[in-house]
């Protein structure tokens, strides 16, 4: 039995540092990924809400088709419309009919991809979210800030740490090394007997003086590789703080954004009442009352998208910050 034991390797010490910082970097990195993971479910389960969100609209879209459809029937047959316009009515219906079956496909799309996420699978599923899609304001994001306390951060940092430590070891390969050894052995001239026995202990002092400039050269990779490493974990810091104030702004427009859209659909709305009670009067151009109706149902789609990027902004800049 042979035991070998270091006694002073300064360098062996720096590497296994180096290891373990390595260790947490990833552990931190792998962190960080599960985080963004669950900023994409949350993404993908808006997209299923806004998904439905536009079902919705369109089933009512295509509910109030109907209605004008019937009274351009009306009049047609009455003679006070021309069949251009039936026609254009009846276009406009099947243009509604049309978007409607593709923001049903979207809903399975969404279904899947969030059955991707959760399941790791496709599955035959169709999920309705357990709450509609509607503006959630938290005060509280007015007041962050951005930090290095970052997973992902953190783990740029360990990796710069570990290739300091390779470093450092590479410097500390010139200096001399302490081991000790020892050795316990049991032998007999008969099998098994073990009736004799003896024992070794020792140290060895080596040094390396003269290797052919091999450590020289060793040790200039490794500063070489740790002052990329620190170049490349100060630019990624950089980055990251310029994402997070870019996403700051992006909030401020979102929020905007939202109201301006509510405003302009309420607008549209009252805009396309009027010219349709004109319109069953006999006082509204056909084209004129298809072009409110349009209007109406594009800003309506116009403000459910900018609630979903309100709402997904948040969450990024939430999880820029922590």
């Amino acid at each position: 039995m042979e035991i070998l034991q270091p006694l002073i390797n300064i360098d062996g010490l720096m590497e296994r540092q180096a290891a373990k910082a390595r260790m947490m970097a990833t552990e931190l990195q792998a962190g960080r990924t599960k985080e963004y993971l669950q900023l994409q479910g949350y993404k993908a389960f808006m997209q299923l809400q806004l998904a439905y969100k536009a079902v919705d609209v369109l089933k009512k879209a295509s509910e109030t088709g109907q209605d004008n459809l019937r009274i351009v029937q009306q009049y047609y047959k009455q003679g006070i419309l021309q069949k251009t316009d039936l026609l254009a009515v009846e276009v406009r219906v099947n243009e509604i009919a049309n978007q409607l079956q593709y923001a049903k496909s979207n809903v399975r799309n969404a279904s899947d991809y969030l059955s991707f996420l959760m399941e790791g699978s496709i599955e035959d599923k169709i999920y309705r979210p357990d709450r509609e899609l509607t503006r959630k304001a938290d005060e509280a994001l007015t007041e962050l800030s951005f930090t290095g306390n970052r997973k992902d951060i953190m783990a740029m940092d360990k990796a710069s740490e570990a290739y300091m430590k390779l470093f450092r070891s590479s410097r500390m390969k010139f200096l001399p090394r302490l081991n000790a050894f020892g050795s316990y052995e049991l032998y007999d001239t008969r099998l098994f007997n073990m009736g004799a026995k003896g024992y070794t202990l020792g140290a060895q002092l080596s040094w390396s003086l003269f290797d052919g400039y091999k450590s020289i050269g060793k040790m200039e990779k490794a500063k070489a590789d740790y002052q990329k490493a620190n170049a490349e974990a100060e630019e990624y810091k950089a980055q990251s703080k310029l994402e997070w104030n870019q996403t700051k702004r992006q909030l401020q427009d979102a929020q905007n954004k939202v109201e301006l859209t509510a405003l302009a659909f309420e607008q549209s709305e009252e805009a396309y009442r009027i010219r349709q009670n004109r319109f069953a009067q006999g006082l509204e151009k056909t084209n004129e009352l298809l072009m409110a109706e349009s209007q109406m149902l594009q800003k309506k789609m116009e403000h459910f998208q900018a609630v979903f990027e309100y709402n997904f902004t948040q969450k990024h800049l939430q999880f820029l910050t922590k």
